[in-house]
């Protein structure tokens, strides 16, 4: 195919691409035979499509992108350099021009542009143009343009999972270093364990070193004195209770006067209020 006819091809798809962006039909306002005599160029057939969807004229940024489609290259060497701009000038953008991700009429332009180039490109040069190749699937997929163009297929890249034999080795190698971590840490406390029983050995030895022999307790003290006691050292006494009454602040408890040929009474406080009366002890 001569470069003329290569040149009115793409004005063929782009007015095809414009209109069924501005969804008109196809045959709306034709200028088929003007493509065919190269009578026009494309930023004039833009503008007349333009004009049957009834808007006046197209922003700067869209009019550059008209420009990059009529310097597009018709050589194969000379397209894929300009392609390779053009992926780098994608590599942060999911369209060309548009609010996010709705595609604009750039997108159509340059899409028609370049698709009789690209749909023949082997896979292998395609790779060489991921962020395109993205472009151009999200494009297809995203707008009705199966009836207008072949559709180019895209080679996507497919997740591999591991192999059964390389995740079993991840998972010995992972139980290995547990039983690893496992046994340092009982070592690990094994060790301590038997280090604080040491230190608790040492403590109690110095302990029993340093703390001086405890003396017998006073009630052993006393038992022992007991020993000594010659009875002939007691003095015992024997008086005569001259009265005897119930103590106010306790039942259980006694008051006496006891008479031991003293001066006078001794007064004894005891605990017969469970087994007599007062006057049963008054002589």
């Amino acid at each position: 195919m001569g470069a003329d006819q290569i040149a009115a091809e793409r004005k063929r798809l782009i007015e095809r691409a414009l209109k069924n962006y501005f969804h008109l039909p196809v045959l709306a306002g034709s200028i088929s035979d003007e493509i065919e005599n190269g009578d026009i160029d494309i930023k004039s057939l833009c503008l007349h499509v333009l004009k049957s969807a009834g808007k006046s004229s197209l922003n700067d940024e869209v009019m550059k992108w008209i420009g990059f489609v009529e310097s597009f290259p018709v050589h194969s060497q000379d397209c894929s350099r300009v392609l390779t701009g053009l992926n780098e000038e994608l590599a942060l953008k999911s369209v060309l021009l548009g609010n996010g991700l709705t595609p604009s009429e750039a997108d159509f332009i340059v899409f028609a542009a370049i698709h009789s180039f690209v749909i023949g490109l082997p896979d292998s040069e395609k790779g060489k143009l991921p962020h395109v190749m993205r472009w151009i699937d999200y494009i297809q997929g995203k707008e009705n343009l199966g009836k207008l163009f072949e559709k180019i297929l895209v080679k996507k890249a497919q997740f591999k999972p591991q192999s059964t034999k390389l995740v079993s080795n991840l998972q010995a190698d992972s139980s290995a270093k547990g039983t690893s971590q496992n046994t340092k840490k009982a070592e690990k406390s094994e060790a301590e364990l038997n280090l604080k029983k040491s230190d608790n050995g040492k403590t109690a030895m110095g302990n029993k070193e340093s703390t001086p022999e405890k003396k017998g307790s006073p009630e052993t003290e006393a038992v022992e004195k007991d020993k000594e006691v010659n009875v002939s050292l007691l003095n015992l006494q024997v008086g005569l209770i001259r009265k005897a009454w119930k103590h106010p602040s306790a039942d259980s408890l006694l008051v006496e006067e006891i008479d031991v040929g003293d001066a006078k009474l001794r007064q004894v406080v005891s605990g017969l209020a469970k087994y007599f009366d007062p006057d049963e002890l008054m002589v």
